[in-house]
C-alpha cells in the first residue's frame, strides 16, 4: 500500500465520519410536543416542526433531486436548479413531508419513551405542510400500560399432584380402543355417559326462540358445550333417556356471545332424543394389536402411563403460572386499550391451542378447551395481555432477554413435533409473521422460570376435571358476516391457525 493510497482512504474516512455527523444532526428536529392521557393506554400528541427543519428538509431533496432528475435538453445533474424545482415542486413536496413525519416520530419515540403497542394511525395525505410557518399535526397513539413492578419474590403457591391411577390408564386404554370400536344401536335402557346421542335441540329465554339445531350428533358427557356457552351436569339431565322422550335443561352464556344482552345470562335449552347409540369394543387380542404399532396391552398401557404423567406435568406447570400472575394481577391492577383486546382475540386462541398440544394434551380436550375459551375470548386475551405486559416488566427488571439460541431451541422443539426440519419451520413462521409471537412466548416462560428461583410451592390435591362433549352449534343464531373483508380477515386468521399448530403426537 501506497502512501498516496494511505492518504485517500483516510480523505474517504474524515468524508464519512463527517456524513454520519451530519446525519445525527439531521436527524434532531426542532419539536414542539404536546402529549396528553384521552384513556386507558392512550395518548393524544400534538406536534409541530419548525420552519427550519421545513427548510431545510427542502433543500437537501431539491439537491438530490437535481444531481438525479432527467430533465428534457440537459444531461443529468446539469438542470437549473430553478427549473428542477418548478418541474419536481409536488413530488419533492410530499417526499420532505413524509420524511419529516417519520423522523420526527421515531424522534418523539425516543425522547419521550411512549412506548407504542401499534404504528399509529396517521393520514399523510391529510397533514398540510405549509408555504409559511411551522408543520402541525396531531395522533393518537395506544401505549403500554404504566405501572409499578410487583412484589413477585417470596410468594408461596401451589402445585396440584396426583398420583396416575389404574382406574386412569383404563380409561385411557379406552379411548385408545375406541377408536377401532364400532358404532352399533342401542336396543335397551335409556342414555348414559359415553353414549352417542343424536337429539334435536332448541334454546329460548323467557319463551322467546333463540336458535334451532336438528338432529345434533354427541357424545353424552356430564357437561355439554356450545360455542358460546355451557350445559352443566347435562349428562344428568338426560340419563336415562329414551328416543321419543324430551328433557329440560338451563344453560350458561359466554361473555363473547353475538347478542350482547345474552352474555352472562342463562336459556333454556329443551332436548328431544331421537336415537341412541352405543360403542362395541374391539378385542384385545395379538391380531388386533399387530395392527396398532404396540405388542401386547402392557406396551400400550406404559405409553398412557407416560402421556398422562406428560399430560399431569404440563397441568401442574400451567397451575403454578396462573397462581403466581393471579396473584401479580390483584396486586398491579391497570387498563388496556380496548381495540387491543379485540384485536389480539384471534391470536391468543391460536397460542392457547398450540400450548395445549405442546403440553401433551389430546385433540377431544383440546376441542373442549377451545370452545370454553372462544366462548370466553375477551376475559381470555385481556388476561392473557395482562400477563403478557407484567411479563415483560420482571423480565426488565430481570435484564431477562431473548437470545437467537432461545429461538433456535424452540424451532428445533416445534419441528420435532410436526415431523420437519427446522429450516422448514423457521421458514414457515417468518412467512406468517409468527417470530414476535413465538419470542414474546420464550420471554415469558423465561420470566417465569426466574420468579420460580424466589418463590416456595407447596403441594395440594388435584381436583379432577370434569369431562366435556363440544358442539359446534350455538345458542344463539348470529347475522351471516355481510362484509368480505371481515370473510377475508376470518379466513386468513384460520390459515394462520392451521400453519402455526403444532401436529399431536400419535399418544395423545
Amino acid at each position: 500500500m501506497n502512501t498516496g493510497e494511505t492518504e485517500s482512504q483516510a480523505d474517504d474516512g474524515a468524508v464519512a465520519e463527517a456524513e454520519v455527523a451530519t446525519e445525527e444532526v439531521k436527524a434532531k428536529l426542532d419539536l414542539e410536543v404536546v402529549i396528553t392521557d384521552v384513556g386507558p393506554c392512550k395518548k393524544h400528541l400534538k406536534i409541530a416542526v419548525a420552519r427550519t427543519d421545513i427548510d431545510k428538509q427542502f433543500e437537501e431533496t431539491f439537491g438530490t433531486m437535481k444531481k438525479e432528475a432527467a430533465v428534457p435538453g440537459f444531461r443529468p445533474g446539469r438542470a437549473p436548479r430553478q427549473l428542477v424545482e418548478k418541474m419536481f415542486k409536488k413530488q419533492v413536496a410530499g417526499q420532505v413531508k413524509t420524511d419529516l413525519l417519520m423522523a420526527a416520530l421515531g424522534q418523539i419515540d425516543l425522547d419521550y419513551k411512549i412506548k407504542p403497542i401499534t404504528a399509529p394511525n396517521l393520514d399523510i395525505d391529510a397533514i398540510e405542510l405549509p408555504e409559511h410557518g411551522p408543520m402541525r399535526f396531531e395522533i393518537d397513539v395506544e401505549v403500554q400500560p404504566d405501572f409499578p413492578l410487583p412484589a413477585y419474590k417470596n410468594l408461596v403457591v401451589h402445585r396440584p399432584v396426583k398420583t396416575i391411577s389404574e382406574a386412569d390408564i383404563d380409561a385411557q386404554v379406552r379411548l385408545f380402543l375406541e377408536r377401532s370400536a364400532l358404532m352399533v344401536p342401542k336396543l335397551e335402557g335409556g342414555a348414559e355417559i359415553n353414549d352417542y346421542v343424536t337429539a334435536d335441540l332448541a334454546f329460548s329465554r323467557n319463551g322467546i326462540a333463540l336458535n334451532e339445531a336438528k338432529e345434533v350428533k354427541f357424545r353424552l358427557q356430564p357437561d355439554l358445550r356450545f360455542q358460546d356457552g355451557i350445559v352443566r351436569d347435562f349428562g344428568s339431565v338426560v340419563a336415562g333417556a329414551k328416543p321419543g322422550e324430551q328433557r329440560v335443561a338451563q344453560a350458561e352464556i359466554g361473555s363473547s356471545s353475538p347478542d350482547p344482552a345474552l352474555r352472562g345470562q342463562e336459556v333454556q335449552v329443551d332436548i328431544t332424543i331421537l336415537d341412541l347409540k352405543q360403542l362395541r369394543l374391539p378385542d384385545p387380542t395379538p391380531a388386533y394389536f399387530a395392527s396398532t404399532g404396540f405388542e401386547d396391552m402392557d406396551d400400550l398401557r406404559d405409553e398412557v402411563k407416560t402421556t398422562l404423567e406428560k399430560r399431569l406435568a404440563y397441568q401442574q406447570k400451567q397451575a403454578i403460572r396462573k397462581e403466581i400472575l393471579d396473584k401479580l394481577i390483584v396486586e398491579i391492577p391497570f387498563d388496556l386499550p380496548t381495540n387491543l383486546v379485540a384485536r389480539q382475540e384471534q391470536s391468543t386462541l391460536r397460542r392457547l391451542v398450540s400450548e395445549m398440544r405442546q403440553g401433551g394434551l389430546g385433540d377431544m380436550d383440546i376441542r373442549a378447551r377451545e370452545a370454553e375459551i372462544r366462548a370466553n375470548a375477551h376475559e381470555s386475551t385481556t388476561r392473557s395481555l395482562k400477563e403478557y405486559f407484567l411479563l415483560s416488566k420482571i423480565a426488565d427488571a430481570e435484564e431477562i432477554k431473548v437470545e437467537e439460541e432461545d429461538l433456535e431451541e424452540q424451532i428445533r422443539v416445534l419441528a420435532a413435533r410436526t415431523d420437519e426440519s427446522p429450516r422448514r419451520v423457521r421458514a414457515r413462521i417468518e412467512k406468517e409473521g409468527l417470530g414476535e409471537a413465538l419470542a414474546s412466548q420464550i420471554l415469558e416462560e423465561k420470566t417465569i422460570e426466574r420468579i420460580l428461583q424466589y418463590i416456595s410451592v407447596e403441594d395440594v390435591p388435584m381436583e379432577e376435571q370434569r369431562a366435556v362433549e363440544t358442539l359446534d352449534q350455538a345458542a344463539f343464531a348470529a347475522p351471516e358476516i355481510a362484509d368480505p373483508a371481515a370473510i377475508d380477515a376470518a379466513e386468513a386468521a384460520e390459515a394462520a391457525e392451521a400453519a402455526g399448530t403444532p401436529k399431536a403426537t400419535p399418544s395423545e
